[in-house]
């Protein structure tokens, strides 16, 4: 079972509706989740992040972390 969300989490939870189509906020969550110990969903936004971006850099570390 995953641990209660965080204030954090809820708050950026808030802000998916509006940021689903920016990569940078997949990937910031990611990193919250993952500090919260929720792998699974970490790696799902993840995938989401590197859904989003073409950026070479970007793709490179989303893809290190997933792998």
């Amino acid at each position: 079972m995953s641990p209660v969300p965080s204030a954090r989490s809820r708050e950026v939870d808030a802000l998916e509706a509006d940021l689903d189509r920016y990569h940078l906020f997949h990937a910031t969550r990611a990193e919250l989740l993952r500090e919260l110990g929720r792998a699974a969903d970490a790696r799902a936004a993840d995938r989401r992040a590197l859904e989003l971006t073409e950026n070479p850099a970007e793709r490179t570390l989303l893809q290190r972390r997933l792998s």
